[in-house]
């Protein structure tokens, strides 16, 4: 926080440079540029201008109401709240999602999901007429929308038990559609679907429990356990993910996509694999993420 003996800095480069120092020193960035970036999105967010009028403004002296209002944010921050929160918002697939309280942020890696996803609808034997795909634990909504914008063929079954996430996931469908095929459903997993499924994709918790609790207070403090405490070895919810597969599965041609951590490649698919009873003409991929990390695994069957 800023001491209020000190002077105030009288440009608003010379702010925006004291506030990423002070969250430099707190929040423990990687390094200033990307503390001057947050600070700039937050003055943004303060002045309603985008960050490239922040940053043109830099000689000019701060306005002191939008000072203010500027400070009271950079509190929140210094406070450990997640940027996304603060801002309200969280740029996916080249989307803007409103994100807050109740739901996930969502994560560049989780891109790789949508991309496979994709992928796995234009190559389904169905792709021509309608492929029925299920996001299981969706969120803010984030994975079944850029999926169903990119994909014409796809309706879209977005299920979370959070009826609070799927407020979230209800004002981001209203904004970005399309609402026509993407349908929201509140429950346990694939519980609520009737349909038979030709895709289900999955982003559930898979940190394990004891690598949650030595997670930073800006995800702990902030955003739901349930959807980041995979349990002991992180697999939990997808052992009973998997159990729910067979009962909602097609007979001919399907595939399913998760999301896991860095290391659970390998059980990740045995129990994928289990539950489905071993399919001989089963294939398995892991599609790496940007760092490399075997981050989704897609078992298709029929294609």
């Amino acid at each position: 926080m800023t001491d209020s003996s000190e002077t105030p800095p009288q440009t608003l480069r010379a702010l925006i440079q004291h506030a990423a120092e002070q969250l430099l020193a707190v929040q423990g960035a990687e390094d200033l540029d990307e503390a001057r970036l947050e600070v700039e999105l937050l003055y943004g967010r303060a002045a309603d201008l985008d960050r490239v009028h922040v940053i043109a403004a830099g000689g000019h002296p701060a306005d002191p109401a939008t000072r203010e209002a500027f400070q009271q944010l950079l509190i929140r921050r210094l406070a450990h709240e997640p940027l996304a929160y603060i801002l309200g918002q969280r740029e996916f697939y080249g989307l803007m999602f409103q994100v807050g309280p109740g739901a996930l942020i969502p994560r560049p890696e989780t891109e790789t999901l949508v991309e496979a996803a994709i992928e796995a609808i234009r190559e389904h034997p169905r792709h021509q007429r309608l492929v029925r795909v299920a996001d299981i634990g969706t969120g803010s909504g984030a994975i079944a929308i850029s999926v169903a914008r990119h994909a014409p063929a796809a309706k879209m079954f977005a299920v979370d038990q959070s009826t609070e996430a799927l407020e979230w996931a209800g004002n981001n469908r209203k904004r970005l559609g399309p609402i026509d095929r993407v349908i929201l459903l509140t429950g346990d997993m694939l519980e609520p679907l009737t349909e038979p499924l030709d895709i289900v994709l999955a982003n559930l918790p898979y940190v394990p429990t004891e690598e949650y609790e030595a997670l930073p207070d800006e995800i702990r403090a902030h955003e739901p356990e349930l959807a980041v405490d995979g349990g002991d070895d992180g697999l939990d919810l997808y052992r009973r993910f998997a159990a729910q597969l067979p009962a909602h599965l097609v007979d001919d041609a399907y595939a399913i996509l998760i999301e896991i951590g860095a290391g659970q490649a390998p059980f990740a698919e045995d129990i994928l694999l289990e539950a489905l009873g071993h399919p001989q003409n089963a294939t398995v991929t892991a599609h790496r993420d940007l760092r490399g990390i075997r981050r989704i695994i897609e078992v298709r069957v029929g294609y």
